[in-house]
């Protein structure tokens, strides 16, 4: 009894509590010995990645992770930047323009341009928030340089719905383009597609709107006895189009903004009294790619796709201008590095 009483004690005083772990056999358990801490090695990643090449190319070297974003952001650019952001990231842009013999008292006249809204088939909200914006920006003029619609059931209500919206000290004014004519590079009907059932309500409600229509005429702009004038070109694909008519009466001296919509007819009209053209129709090539460029431009002068252009002609020494704007809409809803815009004309006069 001593000798199990002494060993009862040493189990005790090791923090074994023996009376209340004795087995129904009467036996003594063993006691468990305190294990020691050990201490973990820090996890070696370089040796870990040794054999894992996939995993040390993205940890350590990066290249795999640089494809992977490539991929990425490719995949993006191609298939969902260009359908449903880019048709709708428009920009508004700006020039000063100085134009030969302009009366000083149109010295800072301010035109805004808007151009193939494709109404119809371009998103009705987003052209709203342009139109407001532009007209937010109080031009003396407005004017729309074709394709105000898409050739298709529902776009004239949708463009009446707009129209409202647009208002200038000037006025607005407004030419056709072949969309308006629901003519096309690959089908041309001619003249006879102004007989078309869509096309003539569309003059009607631009009528009805108070938006000049300008059909191989003139709009002359009156400034305390000073005249700058608007001619508005018919569309060429329809074989509309008649310089003699529309510059008929113009002097040859006055100041004149020229409206076409296809900008071939930069060289068709050159040697008609004006000194700026301004067109639309390109929509920039629209699809723009790297190193190759615009894959479908429908015009027989391709080098005119947008921006600014200068025609220097022998006949007549005055500098010829032509800015080409890349459109607000579109008939397919794709855009890839070409913009929309709009574009607001500082007019300068160079009379001292």
């Amino acid at each position: 009894m001593v000798q199990a009483s002494s060993l009862l004690d040493r189990i005790s005083l090791n923090g074994y509590d023996s009376t209340s772990r004795l087995s129904r056999s009467g036996k003594i358990p063993e006691v468990p010995m305190a294990r020691k801490k050990r201490n973990k090695p820090q996890f070696d990643v370089e040796k870990s990645l040794q054999n894992r090449r996939f995993e040390k190319m993205i940890f350590h070297h990066g290249s795999l992770a640089a494809v992977i974003k490539s991929i990425g952001f490719y995949t993006l650019s191609t298939l969902i930047w260009p359908r449903f952001i880019a048709p709708k990231r428009w920009k508004l842009t700006r020039f000063n323009v100085v134009m030969p013999n302009l009366p000083r008292v149109f010295d800072g006249y301010k035109i805004a341009q808007l151009s193939d809204l494709h109404t119809g088939s371009t998103d009705q909200h987003y052209l709203r928030r342009v139109l407001e914006t532009v007209v937010a920006e109080k031009p003396d003029i407005i004017v729309i340089t074709g394709d105000l619609i898409e050739y298709r059931a529902g776009s004239l209500q949708k463009l009446e719905a707009l129209l409202p919206l647009l208002h200038a000290t000037d006025g607005v004014l407004a030419i056709f383009g072949n969309h308006d004519y629901h003519e096309y590079s690959w089908r041309h009907v001619g003249p006879r597609s102004a007989h078309r059932a869509i096309h003539k309500r569309l003059r009607t409600l631009l009528a009805k709107h108070q938006i000049t229509l300008l059909r191989n005429t003139r709009h002359r702009v009156l400034r305390e006895n000073s005249a700058l004038y608007f001619v508005g070109m018919d569309e060429l694909w329809t074989g509309n189009a008649d310089g003699p008519a529309a510059f008929a009466g113009i002097p040859a001296s006055a100041p004149c903004i020229c409206l076409q919509h296809n900008p071939d007819g930069f060289e068709i009209l050159r040697q008609f009294p004006w000194q700026l053209m301004l067109c639309g129709h390109t929509h920039g090539g629209q699809v723009r790619l790297p190193l190759i460029g615009s894959l479908f431009v429908p015009m027989k002068h391709r080098q005119y796709i947008r921006g600014w252009y200068t025609l220097h002609s022998d006949a007549n020494p005055k500098e010829k201008r032509m800015y080409v704007s890349t459109g607000l809409g579109q008939s397919v809803p794709i855009r890839l590095r070409v913009p929309p815009e709009a574009t607001i004309f500082t007019l300068h006069s160079n009379i001292q």
